[in-house]
């Protein structure tokens, strides 16, 4: 149960980068559309907080709100600013380099032992965003191709880092994913207003802004980060890095549909590695 929800959150993921160029399309800068997803987020899960009867935890609130902040604020921020040089999958495919951070992370925090599985897929992983990386390229990138992908591989770091320390944490607390979600959205939410205001950015939104801001809220933040609590209970931080690429291919797909996105033998190669990678973990955990 906890691996299928960990694959239809990668499925709700996959439109967060359909969207974000669609909002960015219409002219909301990064911190706008970020502060109307957090926002919305943190409205639709105070609801469920407060239908459960929970009471608000400072302890938690600080855990969830400070790591909320490494992931939904810093790397969510560098992959909507490369997002206005990359195509979206192909940001999709980069970010997904997260599962080699994850795996370092836990080597140097947590001094992890990892099988010849678990290094061989994530080693299939990174050669397959490699392959991505050339056949973009040959495709013809933007002229900032390498500047987006070092913010979108800075953004992976984090998120590495917002898995590992967080997957580690959350196996111990009795928390239900709905509590863990309203204290991250909680800290983000605070953040990004107050950024808003300071930078002035929060008096221009306009309606059109709006719609995509829900839109994310719902689909790219409530909804995968709900089932990544719920997966992260049963299932280790690595597994979990290495399921979530499965968005790579419903983001090519909509790519393809949305942008008309262009692929060719290389990119779909390197995509199909970047899938294999976490059937691979998956027959390992089986034997």
């Amino acid at each position: 149960m906890h691996y299928i929800t960990a694959i239809m959150s990668a499925f709700s993921s996959s439109v967060t980068s359909i969207f974000g160029k669609l909002s960015l399309n219409v002219g909301a800068s990064a911190l706008q559309i970020l502060f109307l997803r957090f926002f919305f987020s943190l409205i639709i899960s105070g609801l469920f907080f407060v239908l459960l009867k929970k009471k608000i935890n400072i302890k938690y609130l600080l855990f969830f709100g400070i790591f909320g902040i490494v992931n939904y604020g810093i790397a969510a921020y560098l992959f909507f600013y490369g997002l206005r040089f990359l195509n979206p999958a192909y940001a999709t495919v980069l970010f997904f380099s997260n599962p080699i951070f994850v795996l370092i992370f836990q080597k140097l925090i947590y001094k992890g032992n990892f099988s010849v599985f678990n290094l061989f897929a994530v080693v299939l992983s990174f050669t397959g965003i490699i392959l991505s990386n050339l056949a973009e390229k040959s495709i013809g990138g933007s002229e900032n191709l390498v500047f987006g992908s070092l913010l979108v591989i800075l953004a992976a770091i984090f998120n590495a880092l917002f898995i590992t320390l967080v997957g580690d944490k959350i196996k111990k607390l009795q928390l239900s994913p709905f509590e863990s979600s309203f204290y991250t959205f909680l800290g983000v939410t605070i953040l990004y207003f107050i950024i808003s205001i300071a930078n002035k950015e929060l008096y221009t939104i306009k309606p059109d802004y709006y719609i995509y801001g829900l839109l994310l809220a719902v689909f790219s933040t409530l909804i995968p980060l709900t089932l990544n609590y719920f997966s992260l209970r049963k299932i280790n931080s690595t597994t979990l890095s290495l399921i979530m690429p499965l968005e790579i291919v419903f983001a090519s797909i909509l790519s393809f549909i949305f942008f008309d996105e262009m692929f060719n033998i290389l990119k779909v190669l390197g995509f199909s590695f970047v899938v294999v990678a976490p059937i691979l973990e998956r027959v390992k955990i089986k034997k």
